[in-house]
């Protein structure tokens, strides 16, 4: 797959270890949130909440990011 933006070889999102990790993030927070909040602890939930969205974020910053890291 070439990056049409840059001229670069790029691969496929689906090869990246950095996507595949942030899934695995975004999965167990989304269920951490969710069995907190069935056991009422806001606390617990308020952490997996934090969590899920910095496994968002990774996702969206690893697919706009164009340049290596050094």
């Amino acid at each position: 797959m070439t990056d049409v933006m840059n001229g670069n070889d790029a691969k496929p999102f689906w090869a990246s270890q950095t996507i595949w990790s942030a899934i695995a993030v975004v999965g167990s927070s989304a269920t951490g949130a969710w069995l907190a909040w069935k056991a009422s602890d806001m606390a617990a939930f308020g952490a997996a909440l934090t969590a899920l969205v910095g496994g968002l974020n990774a996702i969206v910053g690893r697919l706009r990011a164009t340049q290596p890291i050094a």
